[in-house]
């Protein structure tokens, strides 16, 4: 618990603080660093709404999923999963993750993505519009070449905000990124 005497604006940096080194401390494997001979593919699916399949059986262990997710590896639009000794392609519908909670925190926007992983979007986590079922929505640089797609919930939630202020722009840390197109 925060003490009342604590200045708001001191209050919003100490928890952009805090999700800043909680991300740190649940960093990567460095698979960016690995570069094994080994290549192949493995029955892995993930759908449209970033639920990963193998054998055409849902993974229902969520431990299992960001255990997956942590080695997962996009190159020119196809994705892998890496380890040391091999790098194996699996099938991904659309993009990898789905962004299914947004928090805005002070001047920053914190995307939370369906396998738990948090961003800061700026600079180092970009968004861009892309079509999507014949719409521009955005998506979330989350690390290396991979992606999450905003939900539908947090894509109106961005749009309402951008419009309370008479753009389709919105600011984090600094960053302005476009939210729709006109």
């Amino acid at each position: 618990m925060i003490p009342i005497g604590i200045p708001p604006y001191t209050r919003i940096m100490n928890r952009l603080d805090q999700i800043a080194e909680q991300i740190q401390q649940n960093s990567q494997p460095p698979v960016h660093l690995w570069a094994p001979e080994a290549e192949g593919e493995i029955d892995i699916h993930i759908d449209s709404r970033g639920a990963w399949f193998h054998e055409g059986d849902m993974i229902k262990r969520e431990s299992l999923v960001a255990l997956f997710a942590s080695i997962l590896w996009g190159e020119e639009g196809v994705h892998y999963l890496v380890t040391p000794i091999e790098k194996l392609k699996i099938k991904v519908d659309d993009v990898p993750f789905v962004v299914n909670q947004m928090e805005a925190v002070g001047d920053a926007w914190v995307a939370t993505t369906n396998v738990h992983e948090q961003v800061i979007i700026g600079s180092n986590h970009r968004v861009e519009l892309r079509q999507y079922k014949d719409q521009w929505i955005p998506y979330v640089n989350v690390r290396y070449d991979l992606w999450a797609r905003v939900n539908r919930s947090i894509y109106y939630q961005w749009v309402e905000t951008a419009l309370e202020q008479d753009s389709l722009t919105l600011s984090s840390v600094g960053y302005e990124f476009l939210v729709a197109r006109a």
